[in-house]
């Protein structure tokens, strides 16, 4: 009950002041610790609705508050502990000249454990309001480390970490009455509970190691030695030892005691407290070895986070660190592993690679896991390499991965770009063993299209950029063949001085912008008069725009896509103009049954280029969109007339006229929603089309009229040019793997599953969910396949990487045939498009599927739009024995 009427006085418009009155009322008869319980916990959630009206800044309420403190029930404590740390003001006094923090941390020592523990998170939320902790609280906490309970030390190394980022350079007094940084102390004290009992407890406490970035650099090389150290205890001098004994009235003659007299000139040092005796190592010593080194992956993922973190922020600590995170490549979890290399790759940067450490490195190329291998291949794209002998071992190992798993040569290539990039004179010297050459003897040309050879070169030529003295090293047909790598992988290899090649001016990104925009104006402009030109005369001005825009396209990369944007609609728009100035308007219905297939065809263009425009690209305005929707809504309504037309069954059939005229009408709604949501201005055509519905129902027994109606809207009606400002971005894939070209079938038994590696990049895909797989096989079926979100790895806004297999299969083939596979996006169609472009015949519907999967990869049935140009593989399934 007290639970139902604490959730009702939450509600809006309820009374919660006088609830709240009631229940302090309550509190002072209730003897039920269940339900004295609930009403503080009621109290607590209805306080959090007054910022400025908090009860225990009451007098009448605060003494009620204090006596269930001492409550002999631990919910009842626990539950005004948490009212104190989300509720008290900073300026309360509970009792007499006892602060609140003082009160608090008294309970740190509570015999429960969990009202201990709530003590503590009380503290923290104190420090989350925005209230300055004590130090007395500093030293409650360092107490709590050496609770019997894991949740109680848990909370407790987080108040050290909290006082360790407010203030760190405090000094504070050790026991061996030493002075010390405070961030250093507590860096060491976190560090001790490494070897705690607790799974959980170590792992917290490496965790927070990470962030503490002013620890002193002696203190955190410590981290990585197993050395006994002193806890930041330092042994006295002689000199302080004999002021000690001279201070005390003793003889300072001699160190050694005749043995006359009990007692005589022992230890200064005393004898050895219980609780200074530690069979563990202590303070610093060997943390991060030991949480690296921890059975519990749950330690060892936050040790090599933290020890990434420190290493970013201490180069000299980050040279330390290398071998430890080398280690970890071996670790038996591949998450481990692959953190570890990400982990390195972030700080490698700040040193080299010795032998030793580059074999263990490259030994994990061997890993099954994909992610593993990349991450690797990354790592030696960003490493330095500290000799010669280091970079052999790297190429013949990337050579090695190669012919292992082929799959992966897009990234092996790109690592070796990078390492020729960086490495360029450790390369100079490999290249007459890279190229194979002899000063004597003539060597065999290789293949242009082996991939290994395709590596060696790219790692040359990159290494040529910054020491183009090694280009007469090169045999005769690596010169050859440098003009075709050239242009097959612009990406990879670089512009260089060869003679023979025509030198490519590479103009800056300042210059291709300035280029590219100055020659969009002029495109634009032109497009700005084709509402005020002739029909034919603007049919003529569309083509020789798109064909400007196409070559727009290669001018400059950053305007690619508005190019490609505007060249569509452009298309749009011709087939809107063609399709109006067609002689089928004037041909009689019973001479025009053979015009209208050419006029469906490029109604089925238009329909899916307008899809592209509103779904591939983003940063259209919804009034851009709207033109969008009214090419598609013209597009559809010259269809149906161009259908009335040229079918005169059509016209004797109500039945089938309505169901011809239904997908409009849905089509004229969906417009009518879209631009009253986008609040455009509404003109004569806009109006025309609102009202159409209603002028259909009033004529639907005249389908003659609403087709003359129809064609006095639609074939007067000039689309206005679309006028984009913004940078627009265009959603596609570059799809790696598989590779296309070979006549080689792969083979597989008919009935049973073929697997297709799949690797690409997807760019400017704001939800890869849409993503789909697409499989054409040679009978022209059509299956799509939806990968799994794991598959989907999310590099940066909208930019993903695709790594996932394709199973296939089907029945036995008399030889073997092609296959295309392609990313295609997933979209919402305004309306069935089935019923608009599929005639009515299972004959005609035969045809339409199998002319337009054999065109493209796009289909407005399946409502998928291509990303990339379709893969061709030979499969070839073989009959069962």
């Amino acid at each position: 009950m007290v639970s139902l009427l604490g959730s009702l006085a939450r509600q809006p418009g309820a009374n919660a002041h006088s609830v709240m009155d009631e229940m302090i009322r309550s509190l002072a008869t209730e003897k039920s610790h269940k339900v004295m319980g609930q009403l503080l916990y009621s109290l607590r959630m209805l306080g959090r609705l007054f910022a400025n009206e908090v009860m225990s800044c009451k007098s009448d309420q605060q003494n009620i508050f204090l006596q269930h403190l001492k409550d002999s029930h631990h919910s009842v404590r626990c539950q005004c502990l948490r009212m104190i740390g989300e509720l008290a003001c900073a300026d309360t006094t509970m009792g007499g000249t006892q602060s609140m923090q003082s009160l608090v941390a008294s309970f740190a020592v509570d015999s429960d454990s969990r009202v201990r523990t709530t003590a503590l998170q009380a503290l923290l939320a104190l420090h989350e309001r925005g209230q300055k902790l004590d130090m007395m609280v500093y030293e409650q906490a360092s107490k709590a480390l050496h609770d019997d309970y894991e949740e109680v030390r848990m909370v407790a190394i987080k108040l050290l970490w909290v006082f360790s980022h407010i203030c760190p350079e405090r000094t504070v007094i050790l026991p061996s009455s030493d002075e010390a940084r405070l961030v250093d102390d507590a860096f060491i004290k976190i560090c001790h509970m490494v070897n705690d009992m607790s799974m959980q407890v170590r792992g917290e406490a490496v965790g927070l190691l990470g962030s503490l970035h002013h620890v002193s650099p002696k203190f955190l090389e410590q981290t990585l030695d197993k050395k006994v150290m002193s806890h930041l205890k330092r042994r006295k001098t002689d000199h302080e030892k004999q002021r000690d004994r001279f201070a005390g009235g003793g003889s300072s003659d001699s160190g050694w005691s005749t043995g006359r007299q009990w007692g005589d000139k022992m230890s200064s040092e005393g004898e050895l407290a219980p609780e200074e005796v530690s069979l563990m190592s202590s303070g610093a010593c060997g943390a991060f070895v030991h949480g690296l080194e921890d059975e519990y992956l749950e330690v060892r993922m936050p040790a090599v986070d933290a020890l990434c973190e420190l290493a970013n922020q201490n180069p000299s600590f980050a040279m330390l660190c290398l071998d430890f995170l080398v280690d970890m490549f071996n670790d038996e979890i591949e998450s481990v592993r692959l953190n570890a290399i990400n982990s390195l790759r972030k700080v490698c940067h700040q040193m080299e690679l010795r032998e030793d450490q580059l074999d263990i490195v490259l030994s994990v190329l061997e890993d099954f896991s994909h992610e593993i291998r990349e991450g690797v291949r990354e790592l030696l794209g960003h490493c330095h390499l500290s000799t010669r002998a280091c970079l052999h071992s790297a190429i013949h190992a990337l050579l090695s991965n190669l012919s292992k798993y082929p799959q992966d040569r897009a990234s092996i290539w790109r690592c070796a770009q990078q390492l020729g990039k960086k490495h360029q004179h450790l390369a100079s010297s490999l290249v007459p063993e890279l190229l194979s050459t002899h000063p004597y003897f003539a060597t065999a040309e290789p293949s242009v299209d082996d991939p290994a050879y395709v590596a060696i070169v790219i790692l040359v030529f990159n290494a040529t950029v910054n020491s183009p003295v090694m280009i007469p090293m090169f045999p005769s047909h690596t010169l050859r063949h440098y003009g075709y790598l050239r242009d097959s992988y612009p990406d990879l290899v670089p512009q260089l001085p060869i003679e023979g090649e025509g030198v490519e001016v590479e103009l800056t990104p300042q210059h291709q912008a300035s280029s590219g925009e100055s020659f969009m104006c002029g495109i634009l402009r032109r497009v700005e008069s084709l509402t005020a030109l002739s029909p034919l005369t603007a049919q003529k001005l569309l083509k020789t725009l798109i064909k400007d825009l196409k070559h727009a396209q290669g001018i400059s990369k950053s305007l690619s896509s508005n190019s490609r944007c505007i060249a569509l609609y452009l298309e749009s728009h011709l087939i809107i103009l063609q399709a109006q100035i067609d002689k089928l308007w004037d041909t009689p219905g019973a001479l025009c049954s053979a015009q209208g297939t050419g006029l469906q065809l490029l109604v089925e263009q238009l329909l899916t280029k307008t899809y592209r425009i509103e779904h591939c690209y983003h940063g259209l305005s919804s009034a851009q969109l709207l033109q969008v929707h009214e090419l598609r809504l013209l597009a559809h309504a010259l269809l149906i007339l161009s259908s009335q037309r040229c079918d005169t069954r059509t016209e004797k059939n109500l039945g089938s006229t309505l169901q011809v005229w239904q997908s409009f009408l849905s089509r004229v709604k969906h417009f009518s929603s879209f631009l009253r949501r986008c609040g455009a201005p509404m003109d004569d055509f806009c109006e025309s089309i609102m009202s159409f519905q209603t002028f259909f129902e009033s004529n639907i027994t005249k389908p003659a009229v609403i087709a003359e109606y129809l064609q006095t809207i639609v074939l007067t009606r000039r689309p206005a040019p679309l006028q984009i400002s913004s940078m627009l971005r265009e959603s596609r894939a570059v799809m790696a793997e598989p590779q296309g070209g070979s006549e080689n079938p792969r083979s597989f038994s008919a009935g049973l599953t073929l697997g297709i590696d799949i690797d690409a990049m997807l760019e400017d895909l704001p939800d890869p969910s849409n993503l789909r797989i697409q499989v054409v096989f040679p009978d022209m079926r059509r299956q799509l396949f939806t990968p799994k979100t794991d598959d989907i790895q999310h590099l940066s806004d909208m930019r993903h990487r695709l790594v996932t297999t394709v199973v296939v299969s089907h029945s036995g083939w008399s030889e073997s045939c092609f296959i295309e596979l392609s990313l295609v996006l997933k979209y919402m169609p305004d309306i069935d498009e089935d019923a608009v472009v599929i005639p009515n015949s299972p004959h005609e519907q035969n045809k339409m599927i199998l002319r337009q999967v054999k065109n493209s990869t796009d289909s407005l049935q399946d409502g998928v739009l291509g990303l990339c140009p379709p893969v061709r593989l030979c499969i070839q399934p073989k009959p069962g024995k």
